[in-house]
């Protein structure tokens, strides 16, 4: 098997017929200190993989898993793609996407952490504005400005990105991650017009609430505020909603509702 590596991708060629770990133990960690947002790897030149060879992956994930890292499968070939769903933790864990641009575009978007942040003033106010793509983001948004506006808090904005449970919880989403893209970049310029420090997140889970949860893990705050859709959705799925993020969030929870029409 041959190792190449250019700029954020490495890539793979020939036949994989053993574990080759060692081989990609030191292209891995040189990608990762020019780029620590994560690696893509190009298997697009494996011309063929055997069982033994797929263990390779599993040896990558365990890597990243202690370095706090992400790796994206790019480009598998079928016939590889066939071997990895015969290897259990590698089909189950290992993101893979269609092509190389895909992987770059989930990176950039850094999944795992902070996107843009704003220098916060001392306060014990923290805000957790939530925003999902949707029309009632901008209700959502103009409440949580005026909140932290009139109680002098900081403002975190998360778009909680729903990973289906038979896939990696840090797997590829090109359209989802794209929608998570527009709305928090929406989200940003609306706080930067009205002067409101925030920090700009993307938080993964399986559940809008666990995703909440997952941030609130990471920092804890005074203030969730949640949109709600207008009574035009259906209320099965609102109310579970609710019950869910009440069950689960300590902090208080604000909702939001959208316009009525």
């Amino acid at each position: 098997m041959i190792v190449e590596s250019y700029e954020d991708v490495i890539i793979l060629s020939g036949a994989m017929r053993s574990n080759q770990w060692e081989t990609l133990h030191t292209a891995i960690s040189l990608t990762l200190r020019r780029h620590p947002t994560g690696v893509v790897i190009d298997c697009s030149g494996l011309v063929e993989c055997t069982v033994k060879g797929a263990d390779t992956f599993h040896s990558v994930m365990e890597f990243l898993k202690e370095h706090d890292a992400r790796v994206i499968v790019a480009a598998v070939p079928a016939p590889v793609m066939e071997v990895l769903k015969q290897v259990p933790d590698v089909r189950s864990q290992l993101p893979i996407v269609a092509t190389v641009d895909d992987a770059r575009r989930s990176l950039d978007l850094l999944g795992d952490g902070t996107q843009k942040v704003k220098k916060h003033k001392p306060s014990n106010v923290n805000i957790v504005i939530t925003v999902r793509g949707e029309a009632y983001d901008t209700e959502v948004i103009k409440t949580g400005s005026e909140l932290a506006t009139g109680l002098s808090g900081n403002v975190r904005i998360i778009f909680p990105l729903i990973v289906p449970r038979d896939l990696p919880l840090q797997a590829a989403l090109p359209e989802e991650e794209e929608i998570a893209r527009l709305a928090l970049e929406r989200a940003d310029k609306s706080l930067n017009v009205e002067g409101v420090a925030h920090t700009v997140l993307l938080e993964r889970g399986r559940d809008v609430a666990s995703a909440i949860v997952a941030a609130l893990d990471e920092q804890p705050a005074t203030h969730v505020l949640v949109g709600l859709p207008s009574e035009e959705s259906p209320q099965d799925d609102t109310s579970k909603l609710i019950r869910n993020i009440l069950s689960k969030v300590s902090a208080s929870v604000l909702l939001v509702r959208g316009p009525l029409k």
